[in-house]
Protein backbone atom coordinates (compact mmCIF):
# COMPACT_ATOMS: atom_id res chain seq x y z
CA UNK A 1 0.00 0.00 0.00
CA UNK A 2 1.31 3.42 -0.82
CA UNK A 3 2.64 5.29 2.04
CA UNK A 4 -0.21 8.28 1.46
CA UNK A 5 -2.70 5.58 1.05
CA UNK A 6 -1.28 3.71 5.01
CA UNK A 7 -1.49 7.30 6.47
CA UNK A 8 -4.52 7.52 5.48
CA UNK A 9 -5.90 4.66 6.53
CA UNK A 10 -4.46 4.55 10.20
CA UNK A 11 -5.75 8.44 10.62
CA UNK A 12 -9.24 7.20 9.38
CA UNK A 13 -9.07 4.25 12.28
CA UNK A 14 -7.72 6.63 14.24
CA UNK A 15 -10.25 8.90 14.39
CA UNK A 16 -12.74 5.32 14.84
CA UNK A 17 -11.56 4.86 17.47
CA UNK A 18 -10.98 7.94 19.10
CA UNK A 19 -14.95 8.37 18.57
CA UNK A 20 -15.84 4.76 20.32
CA UNK A 21 -13.63 5.58 23.31
CA UNK A 22 -15.26 9.03 23.59
CA UNK A 23 -19.01 8.36 22.27
CA UNK A 24 -19.40 4.92 23.64
CA UNK A 25 -17.49 4.83 27.00
CA UNK A 26 -17.17 8.57 27.81
CA UNK A 27 -13.48 7.98 28.18
CA UNK A 28 -10.48 9.14 25.96
CA UNK A 29 -8.27 6.83 24.59
CA UNK A 30 -5.30 8.97 25.62
CA UNK A 31 -6.10 7.50 28.79
CA UNK A 32 -5.47 4.02 27.50
CA UNK A 33 -2.07 3.01 27.82
CA UNK A 34 -1.72 0.48 25.58
CA UNK A 35 -3.41 -0.64 21.56
CA UNK A 36 -3.98 -3.75 24.01
CA UNK A 37 -5.77 -1.35 26.06
CA UNK A 38 -7.56 0.54 23.17
CA UNK A 39 -9.08 -2.93 21.39
CA UNK A 40 -10.22 -3.25 24.98
CA UNK A 41 -12.19 -0.37 24.97
CA UNK A 42 -13.72 -0.96 21.16
CA UNK A 43 -15.03 -4.77 22.29
CA UNK A 44 -16.47 -3.01 25.25
CA UNK A 45 -17.74 -0.44 23.14
CA UNK A 46 -19.55 -3.34 20.98
CA UNK A 47 -20.48 -5.64 23.71
CA UNK A 48 -22.37 -2.58 25.03
CA UNK A 49 -24.21 -1.77 22.17
CA UNK A 50 -26.27 -4.24 22.37
CA UNK A 51 -27.65 -2.90 25.49
CA UNK A 52 -27.44 0.96 25.22
CA UNK A 53 -28.68 3.39 22.62
CA UNK A 54 -25.26 5.73 20.88
CA UNK A 55 -26.96 8.18 23.04
CA UNK A 56 -27.55 6.95 26.09
CA UNK A 57 -23.78 7.33 27.73
CA UNK A 58 -24.69 11.29 27.68
CA UNK A 59 -27.57 10.83 29.48
CA UNK A 60 -27.71 12.86 33.26
CA UNK A 61 -29.74 10.02 35.78
CA UNK A 62 -33.11 11.97 36.98
CA UNK A 63 -34.32 10.20 40.08
CA UNK A 64 -36.68 13.09 40.80
CA UNK A 65 -40.15 11.59 41.62
CA UNK A 66 -38.58 8.16 41.69
CA UNK A 67 -40.28 5.47 43.59
CA UNK A 68 -39.63 1.60 43.53
CA UNK A 69 -43.35 0.12 43.30
CA UNK A 70 -43.29 -3.51 44.84
CA UNK A 71 -44.97 -5.85 41.93
CA UNK A 72 -47.67 -8.01 43.52
CA UNK A 73 -48.12 -11.68 43.09
CA UNK A 74 -44.77 -13.13 43.26
CA UNK A 75 -45.05 -16.42 44.09
CA UNK A 76 -42.14 -17.98 46.33
CA UNK A 77 -41.19 -21.10 46.50
CA UNK A 78 -40.37 -21.64 50.32
CA UNK A 79 -42.36 -21.27 53.73
CA UNK A 80 -41.03 -18.76 55.80
CA UNK A 81 -37.54 -17.45 54.40
CA UNK A 82 -36.93 -16.30 50.75
CA UNK A 83 -34.55 -14.83 49.12
CA UNK A 84 -35.00 -13.47 45.82
CA UNK A 85 -31.86 -12.98 43.37
CA UNK A 86 -29.93 -12.54 40.50
CA UNK A 87 -32.44 -10.88 38.48
CA UNK A 88 -31.51 -10.99 34.76
CA UNK A 89 -33.56 -10.04 31.87
CA UNK A 90 -33.79 -11.90 28.47
CA UNK A 91 -35.59 -12.14 25.63
CA UNK A 92 -38.65 -9.98 27.23
CA UNK A 93 -38.72 -11.91 30.66
CA UNK A 94 -37.26 -11.47 34.14
CA UNK A 95 -35.28 -14.59 35.24
CA UNK A 96 -34.65 -15.02 39.16
CA UNK A 97 -33.54 -17.29 40.99
CA UNK A 98 -35.80 -18.32 44.86
CA UNK A 99 -33.80 -19.81 47.54
CA UNK A 100 -35.34 -21.14 50.76
CA UNK A 101 -34.93 -23.63 52.89
CA UNK A 102 -37.15 -27.56 52.42
CA UNK A 103 -39.09 -28.38 55.06
CA UNK A 104 -37.36 -31.03 58.07
CA UNK A 105 -37.37 -34.73 57.14
CA UNK A 106 -38.56 -37.19 59.34
CA UNK A 107 -34.78 -37.02 61.14
CA UNK A 108 -35.07 -33.62 61.83
CA UNK A 109 -32.91 -32.32 59.28
CA UNK A 110 -33.76 -29.26 57.13
CA UNK A 111 -31.91 -29.18 53.45
CA UNK A 112 -30.65 -25.03 53.45
CA UNK A 113 -30.04 -22.96 50.16
CA UNK A 114 -31.94 -24.82 47.61
CA UNK A 115 -32.79 -22.80 44.52
CA UNK A 116 -35.58 -22.64 41.91
CA UNK A 117 -35.31 -20.45 38.95
CA UNK A 118 -38.72 -18.27 37.62
CA UNK A 119 -39.42 -16.68 34.65
CA UNK A 120 -41.43 -13.97 34.58
CA UNK A 121 -43.26 -11.63 31.86
CA UNK A 122 -44.67 -8.71 33.01
CA UNK A 123 -48.02 -8.97 33.01
CA UNK A 124 -48.24 -12.46 33.85
CA UNK A 125 -48.04 -14.72 36.52
CA UNK A 126 -43.82 -15.48 36.99
CA UNK A 127 -44.06 -19.46 36.12
CA UNK A 128 -41.46 -22.27 36.99
CA UNK A 129 -38.77 -22.29 34.54
CA UNK A 130 -36.21 -24.60 36.98
CA UNK A 131 -36.50 -26.79 39.86
CA UNK A 132 -33.97 -26.68 43.11
CA UNK A 133 -33.19 -30.38 42.41
CA UNK A 134 -31.60 -29.16 39.39
CA UNK A 135 -31.21 -25.48 39.48
CA UNK A 136 -29.19 -24.15 42.59
CA UNK A 137 -28.77 -20.87 41.55
CA UNK A 138 -28.07 -17.72 42.91
CA UNK A 139 -26.79 -15.10 40.53
CA UNK A 140 -27.45 -15.22 36.96
CA UNK A 141 -25.64 -13.23 34.05
CA UNK A 142 -25.37 -13.74 30.05
CA UNK A 143 -22.33 -14.17 27.92
CA UNK A 144 -21.48 -11.81 24.79
CA UNK A 145 -23.30 -14.45 22.80
CA UNK A 146 -26.67 -14.21 24.91
CA UNK A 147 -25.60 -17.96 26.72
CA UNK A 148 -26.92 -18.30 30.23
CA UNK A 149 -24.13 -18.34 32.90
CA UNK A 150 -24.99 -19.30 36.66
CA UNK A 151 -23.75 -19.16 39.78
CA UNK A 152 -24.95 -22.61 41.58
CA UNK A 153 -24.56 -23.23 44.99
CA UNK A 154 -26.55 -26.45 44.84
CA UNK A 155 -22.79 -28.32 43.53
CA UNK A 156 -20.44 -25.30 43.87
CA UNK A 157 -20.44 -24.83 39.81
CA UNK A 158 -20.33 -21.33 37.61
CA UNK A 159 -22.29 -23.17 34.81
CA UNK A 160 -24.19 -22.50 31.39
CA UNK A 161 -27.74 -24.00 31.21
CA UNK A 162 -29.20 -24.00 27.31
CA UNK A 163 -32.04 -21.90 27.60
CA UNK A 164 -34.07 -24.51 25.18
CA UNK A 165 -33.18 -27.67 26.68
CA UNK A 166 -32.32 -26.35 29.85
CA UNK A 167 -28.57 -28.79 29.95
CA UNK A 168 -26.35 -27.63 32.47
CA UNK A 169 -22.57 -27.74 31.87
CA UNK A 170 -20.42 -26.67 34.11
CA UNK A 171 -17.44 -24.45 33.15
CA UNK A 172 -15.97 -24.61 36.45
CA UNK A 173 -16.54 -26.45 39.97
CA UNK A 174 -12.92 -26.76 41.88
CA UNK A 175 -10.28 -24.88 42.83
CA UNK A 176 -6.74 -26.32 44.43
CA UNK A 177 -9.02 -29.70 44.18
CA UNK A 178 -11.48 -28.64 46.24
CA UNK A 179 -15.06 -27.52 45.12
CA UNK A 180 -16.24 -23.96 45.43
CA UNK A 181 -17.88 -22.96 48.68
CA UNK A 182 -21.06 -21.09 46.96
CA UNK A 183 -20.82 -19.11 43.95
CA UNK A 184 -22.66 -15.93 43.99
CA UNK A 185 -22.20 -13.41 41.86
CA UNK A 186 -21.18 -12.97 38.54
CA UNK A 187 -20.11 -10.86 35.74
CA UNK A 188 -18.80 -11.73 32.30
CA UNK A 189 -16.43 -9.66 29.88
CA UNK A 190 -16.62 -8.82 26.19
CA UNK A 191 -14.32 -11.15 26.05
CA UNK A 192 -16.64 -13.77 28.17
CA UNK A 193 -13.85 -13.96 30.55
CA UNK A 194 -16.25 -14.35 34.10
CA UNK A 195 -15.26 -13.24 37.15
CA UNK A 196 -17.30 -14.64 40.25
CA UNK A 197 -17.58 -14.02 43.83
CA UNK A 198 -17.53 -17.18 46.61
CA UNK A 199 -18.90 -16.09 49.94
CA UNK A 200 -19.52 -19.67 52.23
CA UNK A 201 -22.93 -18.73 53.71
CA UNK A 202 -25.51 -19.77 51.28
CA UNK A 203 -23.33 -23.76 50.67
CA UNK A 204 -26.31 -25.84 51.13
CA UNK A 205 -26.42 -27.93 54.62
CA UNK A 206 -25.60 -31.23 52.84
CA UNK A 207 -22.37 -30.35 52.32
CA UNK A 208 -19.43 -31.71 54.07
CA UNK A 209 -18.03 -28.43 55.32
CA UNK A 210 -14.16 -29.95 54.76
CA UNK A 211 -14.58 -30.13 50.80
CA UNK A 212 -15.07 -26.59 50.04
CA UNK A 213 -12.57 -23.46 50.41
CA UNK A 214 -14.05 -22.41 53.51
CA UNK A 215 -13.24 -19.07 55.14
CA UNK A 216 -14.77 -18.63 58.61
CA UNK A 217 -18.14 -16.62 59.96
CA UNK A 218 -19.03 -13.61 59.14
CA UNK A 219 -16.03 -10.89 60.76
CA UNK A 220 -13.58 -13.16 59.33
CA UNK A 221 -10.88 -12.84 56.85
CA UNK A 222 -9.82 -16.77 57.06
CA UNK A 223 -8.65 -17.10 53.39
CA UNK A 224 -11.13 -19.58 51.71
CA UNK A 225 -13.57 -16.97 49.72
CA UNK A 226 -12.30 -15.49 47.20
CA UNK A 227 -12.56 -13.89 43.76
CA UNK A 228 -12.20 -16.02 40.55
CA UNK A 229 -11.36 -15.11 37.35
CA UNK A 230 -12.61 -17.63 34.89
CA UNK A 231 -10.68 -17.65 31.08
CA UNK A 232 -13.08 -17.93 27.79
CA UNK A 233 -11.45 -21.67 28.14
CA UNK A 234 -12.42 -23.04 31.64
CA UNK A 235 -9.12 -21.80 33.53
CA UNK A 236 -9.82 -20.96 37.12
CA UNK A 237 -7.11 -18.39 38.53
CA UNK A 238 -7.80 -16.86 42.16
CA UNK A 239 -7.94 -13.10 41.53
CA UNK A 240 -5.34 -11.10 43.93
CA UNK A 241 -8.90 -9.23 45.43
CA UNK A 242 -8.66 -10.33 48.83
CA UNK A 243 -4.77 -10.24 49.20
CA UNK A 244 -5.00 -6.34 48.17
CA UNK A 245 -7.83 -5.85 50.30
CA UNK A 246 -8.72 -8.59 53.22
CA UNK A 247 -11.70 -7.29 54.06
CA UNK A 248 -13.30 -8.47 50.93
CA UNK A 249 -12.56 -12.15 52.06
CA UNK A 250 -15.50 -11.34 54.78
CA UNK A 251 -18.35 -12.65 52.65
CA UNK A 252 -17.51 -11.69 49.02
CA UNK A 253 -20.89 -10.75 47.28
CA UNK A 254 -21.75 -8.01 44.22
CA UNK A 255 -19.47 -7.87 41.74
CA UNK A 256 -19.67 -6.09 38.52
CA UNK A 257 -17.23 -4.30 35.42
CA UNK A 258 -17.15 -0.88 34.73
CA UNK A 259 -18.56 0.29 31.36
CA UNK A 260 -15.15 0.48 29.99
CA UNK A 261 -14.75 -3.07 31.57
CA UNK A 262 -11.04 -1.09 32.75
CA UNK A 263 -11.75 -1.68 36.06
CA UNK A 264 -13.59 -4.43 38.35
CA UNK A 265 -16.07 -3.49 41.46
CA UNK A 266 -16.49 -5.59 44.07
CA UNK A 267 -18.57 -5.62 47.31
CA UNK A 268 -19.08 -7.57 50.56
CA UNK A 269 -19.78 -7.48 53.80
CA UNK A 270 -17.16 -4.64 54.99
CA UNK A 271 -17.69 -2.23 52.16
CA UNK A 272 -17.57 -1.91 48.50
CA UNK A 273 -14.17 -1.43 46.35
CA UNK A 274 -13.01 -0.86 42.60
CA UNK A 275 -10.06 -2.25 41.51
CA UNK A 276 -8.20 -1.51 38.22
CA UNK A 277 -8.44 -4.25 35.58
CA UNK A 278 -5.48 -4.97 32.89
CA UNK A 279 -5.26 -8.15 31.28
CA UNK A 280 -7.53 -9.91 33.68
CA UNK A 281 -4.66 -8.81 36.56
CA UNK A 282 -6.65 -6.24 39.91
CA UNK A 283 -4.76 -3.37 40.74
CA UNK A 284 -4.61 -0.22 42.85
CA UNK A 285 -8.00 -0.60 45.27
CA UNK A 286 -9.98 2.37 46.49
CA UNK A 287 -12.88 1.61 48.90
CA UNK A 288 -16.26 3.89 47.53
CA UNK A 289 -18.87 2.34 50.29
CA UNK A 290 -18.62 1.83 53.88
CA UNK A 291 -22.15 -0.05 54.29
CA UNK A 292 -22.54 -4.08 53.65
CA UNK A 293 -22.65 -4.69 50.04
CA UNK A 294 -24.81 -7.43 48.18
CA UNK A 295 -25.63 -6.89 45.06
CA UNK A 296 -24.54 -4.21 41.90
CA UNK A 297 -26.01 -3.21 38.46
CA UNK A 298 -25.26 -0.38 36.39
CA UNK A 299 -26.48 1.61 34.03
CA UNK A 300 -25.64 2.33 30.32
CA UNK A 301 -24.27 6.17 31.58
CA UNK A 302 -21.69 4.17 33.80
CA UNK A 303 -23.84 4.36 37.07
CA UNK A 304 -23.42 2.01 39.60
CA UNK A 305 -26.42 0.51 41.44
CA UNK A 306 -25.42 -0.72 45.07
CA UNK A 307 -27.40 -2.88 47.02
CA UNK A 308 -26.72 -1.79 50.75
CA UNK A 309 -28.40 -1.11 54.06
CA UNK A 310 -28.11 2.45 56.02
CA UNK A 311 -29.54 4.72 58.90
CA UNK A 312 -32.95 5.77 58.21
CA UNK A 313 -35.06 8.20 60.51
CA UNK A 314 -37.65 5.10 60.28
CA UNK A 315 -34.88 2.18 60.54
CA UNK A 316 -31.48 1.91 61.92
CA UNK A 317 -31.27 -1.03 59.08
CA UNK A 318 -33.01 0.98 55.67
CA UNK A 319 -32.61 -1.01 53.01
CA UNK A 320 -31.56 1.10 50.14
CA UNK A 321 -30.34 1.06 46.60
CA UNK A 322 -26.87 3.39 46.28
CA UNK A 323 -26.25 5.00 43.24
CA UNK A 324 -22.52 5.95 42.10
CA UNK A 325 -21.20 8.06 38.98
CA UNK A 326 -18.36 6.82 36.52
CA UNK A 327 -16.51 8.88 39.00
CA UNK A 328 -17.60 7.00 42.45
CA UNK A 329 -19.34 9.72 43.26
CA UNK A 330 -22.76 9.29 45.48
CA UNK A 331 -25.38 10.53 43.10
CA UNK A 332 -28.77 9.54 44.58
CA UNK A 333 -30.58 6.49 46.38
CA UNK A 334 -33.38 4.51 46.24
CA UNK A 335 -35.40 3.32 49.24
CA UNK A 336 -36.39 -0.56 49.46
CA UNK A 337 -39.62 -0.18 51.72
CA UNK A 338 -40.75 -3.18 53.74
CA UNK A 339 -38.13 -5.79 53.17
CA UNK A 340 -35.70 -7.41 55.52
CA UNK A 341 -32.81 -7.11 53.12
CA UNK A 342 -32.64 -5.89 49.33
CA UNK A 343 -30.38 -8.08 47.74
CA UNK A 344 -29.55 -7.05 43.82
CA UNK A 345 -30.63 -5.16 40.61
CA UNK A 346 -31.09 -5.44 36.99
CA UNK A 347 -32.39 -3.72 34.13
CA UNK A 348 -34.86 -4.90 31.69
CA UNK A 349 -38.25 -4.24 29.70
CA UNK A 350 -39.14 -3.25 26.28
CA UNK A 351 -36.37 -0.27 26.42
CA UNK A 352 -34.33 -1.40 29.00
CA UNK A 353 -35.07 1.48 31.42
CA UNK A 354 -37.22 -0.53 33.88
CA UNK A 355 -34.65 -1.36 37.51
CA UNK A 356 -35.85 -4.61 38.56
CA UNK A 357 -35.17 -4.69 42.28
CA UNK A 358 -35.12 -7.82 44.49
CA UNK A 359 -34.96 -8.72 48.08
CA UNK A 360 -35.04 -11.21 51.04
CA UNK A 361 -37.27 -11.80 54.09
CA UNK A 362 -36.71 -14.04 56.89
CA UNK A 363 -39.95 -13.36 58.85
CA UNK A 364 -38.65 -14.41 62.32
CA UNK A 365 -36.39 -12.83 64.40
CA UNK A 366 -36.13 -15.45 66.50
CA UNK A 367 -39.48 -16.29 68.37
CA UNK A 368 -41.15 -12.80 67.25
CA UNK A 369 -41.92 -11.38 63.87
CA UNK A 370 -39.29 -9.24 62.65
CA UNK A 371 -39.93 -5.86 61.80
CA UNK A 372 -38.72 -3.45 59.20
CA UNK A 373 -39.37 -0.32 61.31
CA UNK A 374 -42.44 -0.21 63.21
CA UNK A 375 -43.96 -3.05 60.87
CA UNK A 376 -43.54 -6.56 60.36
CA UNK A 377 -41.54 -7.11 57.04
CA UNK A 378 -42.67 -7.91 54.12
CA UNK A 379 -42.63 -11.04 52.46
CA UNK A 380 -39.56 -11.78 49.72
CA UNK A 381 -40.22 -9.79 46.37
CA UNK A 382 -39.40 -7.94 43.28
CA UNK A 383 -39.68 -3.70 42.98
CA UNK A 384 -39.58 -2.01 39.71
CA UNK A 385 -39.30 1.64 38.48
CA UNK A 386 -39.34 3.22 35.23
CA UNK A 387 -35.88 5.53 34.71
CA UNK A 388 -34.62 7.97 32.29
CA UNK A 389 -32.05 5.89 31.32
CA UNK A 390 -30.98 2.50 29.87
CA UNK A 391 -28.99 -0.45 31.87
CA UNK A 392 -28.16 -3.37 31.98
CA UNK A 393 -29.39 -6.82 32.04
CA UNK A 394 -27.54 -8.31 35.22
Amino acid sequence: MPLLLQSETLSRKTSLVAAVCLSMLGTACSEVKSPEGIKQLTSAAAFNAKYCSAASQNIKLDLSNIQLKREQNIPLMYQGFNNIEGPLWHDGALYYSNMGSQQPDENGFVLSNQTTIWRWVQGEQPKLWMKDTVAGSNGLAVDSQGNLLAARQLDGSLSSIDWQSKQITAIASTYNGKRFNSPNDLTAAQDNTIYFTDPNWNTPSNIDPSSIQGGGQPGSIEPGQRIYRVSPKGKVTATAVTDLVPALADKPNGIALSLDQQQLIVGGLQGLWVFDLTAGEVSNPQKLLTSPIDGLGKDCSGNIYATTTVEQPTRHDGQVIVILDKQHKVVGQLNVEGIHIVTNVAFGGEDGKTLFVTGLTDPMDGDKPRLCGDSPCLKAGIYTAKLNVQGFPF
